[in-house]
């Protein structure tokens, strides 16, 4: 989905006429038709009843087409904002990256903040564990894609979805040749475990130090995602990923099984605490839009409320 899209939905909810909305917006109605269809299998929900002699909104359209018109609105106030801090010298937008935290919705959030407001360059800083909440507290960055649990008072967080979490094992590890492994099965490994710079609640969730009430046995320190697949491939440790990361990250000599009982991973949008100015809220939105409408791109994805009992929550 994209900005264009919604456009093409709120002309066509207005006048109720292929033909008038695509000649209004200066495309050929066969093209116009199309891109309504194709965003009505994306959202799975049809928007508009079409017969021979008319066409109406639906129930779900006019709940879209509400949505659509905010988005579309402050995308507009963004860009104004966007041209005029331009011409100030101030058209940025600073991203950190940490590691697959938002999965196969990240290049779609982008992307379509890009067509939002091209007046603003973005660029981009992979984050590793210690810095991930620093960076962003410190102004080196105005957004994140971050991984819950965080609780710092100088950052918030917009949830995105949760996904199951999955640990990482090397290929000739005892718990390997099972399709799914419990967290008992886990607790008493010798994990990965991220740095003492990272925060402490983070750190200790992705090792399980709240299951058993405290830290357990340690194989190494790490900074990175890497250095972890690094440890498990050649140290036999254990660590535990979202499932986007085992997903898109599959190094040779490691191999990920689902915890069938362990709770999901939120994945979040990370903003200074306070933070106002309206490119950066727009960027929330943006992936606030995407996670509703496309978050079937991320497989085993689910909103954030869904996830089972116990899953932190980031908002």
């Amino acid at each position: 989905m994209d900005i264009r899209q919604l456009q093409y939905v709120v002309r066509l909810a207005e006048t109720l006429h292929f033909g008038r909305a695509a000649e209004s917006l200066h495309i050929a109605q066969s093209a116009f038709s199309t891109q309504i269809a194709r965003l009505e299998r994306q959202i799975g929900a049809q928007l508009f009843d079409r017969s021979a002699n008319r066409v109406t909104i639906t129930v779900a359209g006019e709940a879209f087409v509400r949505r659509a018109q905010e988005i579309l609105a402050q995308m507009a106030d963004a860009s104004q904002e966007a041209k005029i801090l331009h011409s100030m010298g101030q058209n940025q937008l600073k991203v950190g990256l940490f590691y697959e935290s938002a999965g196969e919705l990240t290049p779609l959030i982008i992307n379509a903040f890009r067509q939002a407001m091209p007046h603003v360059e973005l660029s981009f800083r992979e984050l590793t564990m210690s810095d991930q909440v620093e960076a962003l507290a410190s102004g080196e960055i105005d957004v994140a894609f971050v991984r819950a649990p965080i609780a710092d008072s100088r950052v918030q967080l917009l949830e995105l979805f949760a996904e199951p979490r999955y640990v990482g094992l090397a290929k000739d590890h005892e718990l390997a040749d099972r399709k799914e492994v419990l967290t008992e099965d886990l607790v008493d490994q010798a994990f990965v475990v991220a740095s003492p710079m990272a925060p402490p609640l983070w750190r200790g969730y992705w090792s399980f130090d709240d299951l058993r009430g405290g830290p357990g046995r340690v194989a190494t320190a790490v900074d990175s995602v890497p250095q972890s697949l690094n440890a498990i491939a050649f140290q036999g440790a254990v660590d535990t990923f979202p499932g986007s990361a085992a997903r898109l990250q599959r190094p040779p000599g490691v191999v990920y099984r689902r915890i069938a009982d362990g709770t999901y991973s939120p994945s979040a949008v990370a903003t200074r605490a306070g933070e106002r100015r309206l490119h950066v809220e727009a960027f929330r939105q943006v992936g606030k839009q995407l996670a509703i409408t496309s978050l079937k791109v991320v497989p085993e994805a689910v909103p954030v409320v869904e996830a089972p009992p116990g899953t932190p929550r980031t908002a």
